[in-house]
């Protein structure tokens, strides 16, 4: 099961990154501004929340610009992975009907090209950091780990949905309405230290909540991120991740059917 699919990816390697850099290519073919839309997209997103939320509901956290896209950076890759990879095997039906062709490529390309595009804006968090002359160390050296977790996250979560997309067409509509509100239940806009200690346990059932306070402490705080919450996020990724690579496995064969 689980060695057929990292099989599949480590043979069609060379495909995936010929999809992943083709969904970059396309996604910015016929724009003026190109893959500035990458820091763009976040930096106005930053700005629209900052007014809102520093200015008109004055919440005192300071330099909250910085604060704010700690959270907001790695969000972007989740939320946009998610919504592109739910539809991924039904948008990539022409390829499913093709013997040759391994569908886990299809779940993996829109998580791989919004990495890329996670990596181009984190930049745009340094030169922030810099204007506020905010400090930035040691805790740097956990960010490897934090993506490589949240990639695991996204890869589980995105199986799933994928498989499930292709027999239940509704749940594409229903992950837009869970994103938004899983968006305002994740510490993104205020610091855990807000939440009500009793209901910290309902934050952390969205592992992706762990994973946000993790960049903000690396990026925000410059303090080495809680290995408790580290190793919750991982725990569970790893857990989801052969619950979807199970299911994957088990309805691969009927894509080409119902997509």
């Amino acid at each position: 099961m689980a060695s057929s699919i990292v099989g599949s990816v480590y043979r069609f390697r060379w495909l995936l990154f010929e999809l992943v850099y083709r969904d970059i290519a396309l996604r910015y073919r016929g724009s003026v501004l190109g893959f500035l839309w990458t820091i763009l997209n976040p930096l106005l997103a930053m700005l629209v929340y900052t007014l809102v939320f520093s200015v008109f509901l004055r919440v005192a956290i300071p330099h909250y610009p910085l604060f704010l896209l700690s959270g907001l950076l790695p969000w972007i890759w989740f939320a946009s992975s998610i919504a592109m990879g739910a539809t991924s095997i039904v948008d990539g039906r022409i390829y499913v009907s093709r013997s040759v062709f391994a569908p886990v490529l299809l779940v993996m390309v829109p998580i791989c090209s919004n990495l890329v595009n996670f990596i181009l804006s984190v930049p745009l968090f340094f030169a922030l950091a810099a204007f506020f002359g905010a400090p930035l160390g040691l805790p740097l050296l956990f960010l490897p780990v934090i993506v490589a977790i949240q990639f695991i996250l996204l890869l589980a979560i995105v199986l799933m949905l994928a498989t499930y997309n292709v027999f239940y067409r509704d749940l594409q509509q229903l992950m837009v309405t869970i994103l938004s509100l899983i968006f305002y239940l994740a510490p993104i806009f205020y610091p855990l230290e807000s939440v009500p200690s009793n209901f910290r346990p309902f934050v952390f059932l969205n592992p992706m909540a762990a994973l946000v306070v993790a960049y903000q402490d690396i990026f925000y705080y410059d303090r080495f991120p809680s290995l408790r919450l580290m190793g919750y996020a991982f725990l569970v990724s790893i857990v989801l991740l052969l619950i979807g690579m199970r299911v994957f496995d088990r309805y691969k064969d009927a894509f080409a059917d119902y997509a």
